[in-house]
């Protein structure tokens, strides 16, 4: 067989081909570079033999392809002139573009156009040298690559993942247009890399965002998706907040080749989306769906509460520390709380059913910008008012439930904050307490609140100075609940 002959099949017990292979490297290493014009001859055979044997590379076995990028990296190591090495480069690179090649083999050769790539940028800093192009087109097709792979094979990802990392780095131009032209395929909230890699890679995947060159609002928007969904764990998703924070137009952005490249618009576009936690798509569904098994209602507030699981509740705490960090950094403080103001008004205003980490959310951003320089509208204050019972009424419903009692100290936490901070909020959730609206299960919650909210170090003294509105109400509890004994003793 031609195979046999070649040296490409094992015959008698003896693989002659990785015999030949062990002499070629045993004569390349004698080569030096003060031998180099004698030595020629038989070195341009074997880079000749080397490199016929790469151009058949589907023919070969893991243990002599690995003999054959041994002798290959001697022979580039010689670097006898540009040409030479660019044969022996394109005859590799030929092997590599096969497909159905073996994890092994196809891990194999990653690593060596790794290596070589780290050599060959290490000569051009140092030397001045000209890279290779064939090595320059396989690290820009890298990133294409990485999304077809998917999630099949974590090592191969975690090697293409380094190696774009490196050269994005290093401000390589064909690799990082290339990485953002396919950007929203890698970072897709649904089927991208970011969400099916465990989270070392996604880890990489992450810090990749401080190169891609221009952070577009549809990117944006992927991203925001990506933070408030569990695939992506909070660590990271935090991490990934801070990052878009340094590139924004508020982070100082000192990158030597970039300029910040996103639009302030975009900017606080992501940052409130990931705040509230939920699309806009997914919020309007909530609206037009029954969801009585996680619905909290009152007849005192039009807002019901959509409790969310705790897992969830806990994440999406954690990401909101992330973004009130980034909001709170903003200089103009009231420029800052007059975007989140209206942003809350135009999309959260409206609303009758609210998550329970949305509006907890929305309360920690408040509580953080505020300061005498902010000014709150009407709306705004009857939004706060009206969630802040609800909150208060939930927890006290459900103060017994196991799976929201961890929620509780944050979420009563903000509101006692807010409501200490903004009196007027306060005295208006006061005047809202219409008894008669109140279902007979509700009066106890009431009053339980009135005297919690009394007993309160923070809120007392504007208690006090609401004091008529606190008898009032409290008067009307009373009445109501001897009208209702009454009722029931004639009946």
């Amino acid at each position: 067989m031609k195979g046999n002959r070649d040296g490409l099949l094992p015959y008698n017990g003896l693989d002659y081909l990785l015999l030949n292979l062990t002499l070629c490297e045993i004569m390349v290493s004698l080569a030096t570079p003060s031998t180099l014009q004698e030595d020629s001859d038989w070195l341009a055979m074997i880079r000749t033999f080397v490199t016929e044997k790469l151009i058949s590379g589907w023919k070969l076995n893991a243990k002599q392809l690995k003999r054959l990028l041994e002798v290959t990296n001697r022979l580039l190591n010689i670097h006898i002139n540009r040409v030479a090495t660019e044969k022996l480069i394109q005859a590799v690179y030929l092997t590599y573009q096969q497909r159905d090649l073996h994890i092994s083999v196809r891990s194999m050769l990653l690593k060596f156009f790794n290596r070589v790539y780290l050599k060959e940028e290490e000569m051009f800093l140092n030397l001045g040298r000209s890279r290779s192009k064939v090595l320059s087109r396989w690290l820009a097709s890298l990133p294409v690559q990485l999304v077809h792979l998917g999630p099949r094979n974590h090592q191969l990802s975690a090697l293409m993942i380094d190696t774009i990392y490196t050269a994005a780095a290093r401000s390589n131009k064909e690799l990082l247009q290339n990485l953002q032209a396919i950007a929203c395929q890698v970072y897709d909230p649904k089927d991208g890399i970011l969400v099916l890699l465990p989270e070392e890679l996604q880890l990489r995947l992450v810090q990749l965002l401080y190169f891609i060159p221009t952070l577009s609002s549809d990117l944006l928007i992927f991203l925001s998706r990506c933070c408030i969904s569990e695939r992506l764990p909070s660590n990271l998703a935090s991490k990934l907040v801070g990052i878009l924070h340094t590139r924004s137009p508020f982070g100082n952005w000192m990158c030597p080749v970039l300029e910040s490249t996103m639009q302030d618009v975009d900017y606080f576009s992501f940052l409130f989306s990931t705040l509230i936690g939920f699309s806009t798509e997914k919020l309007a569904w909530m609206q037009s769906n029954k969801l009585t098994s996680r619905l909290s209602k009152t007849r005192v507030s039009r807002v019901c509460l959509y409790m969310t699981e705790q897992s969830f509740f806990a994440h999406h705490w954690t990401v909101t520390q992330a973004v009130c960090s980034s909001l709170s950094s903003v200089r103009s403080r009231r420029q800052c709380f007059d975007i989140l103001q209206n942003a809350i008004t135009k999309h959260l205003g409206g609303l009758i059913i609210m998550p329970d980490s949305t509006i907890g959310s929305v309360l920690h951003a408040i509580n953080t910008l505020l300061d005498q320089s902010c000014v709150l509208s009407e709306t705004l204050y009857t939004f706060l008012a009206s969630n802040c019972y609800s909150i208060f009424n939930c927890l006290l419903t459900m103060e017994k439930d196991a799976e929201h009692i961890q929620k509780r100290d944050n979420l009563w936490g903000e509101c006692i904050s807010l409501l200490s901070m903004l009196p007027n909020v306060l005295k208006l959730m006061l005047q809202n307490l219409q008894v008669s609206r109140a279902c007979q299960e509700e009066l106890p919650v009431i009053a339980q609140l009135l005297r919690l909210l009394l007993q309160n170090p923070q809120l007392r003294s504007h208690m006090m100075t609401n004091a008529f509105l606190v008898q009032q109400t409290l008067q009307d509890v009373m009445n109501l609940k001897s009208c209702e004994i009454q009722e029931t003793v004639a009946h």
